[in-house]
């Protein structure tokens, strides 16, 4: 029998879907839940967030360096003129600095957080699913052959149905992922 792998973004799932192979042939026989499609609902790619989070950080430097220089203009400014009314303009933009660089910071760790936690999910995903097909790989064989005996065929539908369970219950624990990104949403600088 030969059959296509899926390729993933995470790799732990490419392989998990590898190790599905036979039990997705048995439940497309039988008409049970597809285990491969579901663990499209946990695919990623932490690599591309750890990147992405490196990048903010980098970010987050260059506002950092910009504010210093924009503070020695201030105080060479200051020292010059007329010191209140700029002074009080220039606090405003070094807080909006200061603001911008601490948003920028905490955007990249927490794009850390999560790439790591998606990592791990998908690494104990594809664990999970491969002890799962393997404990019915005996009734896969048998359904594979043409059994359609009550036993094989449930334990292959429960078998399908546990691969899609565990996917539901990973995806659910990134809700406090979730809360996290939310103060993401609302601009971390007003412009002045």
């Amino acid at each position: 029998m030969t059959s296509v792998v899926e390729v993933f973004e995470h790799p732990a799932l490419t392989s998990a879907a590898a190790r599905l192979t036979r039990l997705r042939a048995a439940a497309g026989r039988i008409g049970a839940p597809d285990p491969v499609a579901a663990l499209r609902h946990l695919d990623c790619s932490p690599s591309a967030i750890r990147t992405s989070a490196s990048a903010v950080d980098a970010g987050a430097l260059v506002v950092t360096s910009a504010r210093a220089e924009f503070r020695d203009g201030v105080e060479a400014a200051e020292n010059g003129g007329s010191a209140e009314t700029f002074g009080t303009w220039a606090d405003t933009v070094d807080g909006q600095y200061a603001a911008a660089a601490r948003a920028a910071a905490s955007t990249a760790a927490l794009g850390v957080r999560i790439a790591s936690r998606l990592d791990e999910l998908a690494v104990a995903l594809s664990a999970e699913v491969a002890e799962l097909a393997e404990s019915a790989d005996a009734s896969v064989t048998a359904v594979l052959a043409g059994d359609r005996s009550a036993e094989v065929v449930s334990t292959v539908s429960a078998t399908c149905t546990a691969v899609v369970r565990a996917v539901s219950a990973k995806v659910a624990s990134l809700s406090s992922l979730a809360a996290e990104l939310e103060p993401l949403t609302t601009p971390a600088v007003q412009l002045s």
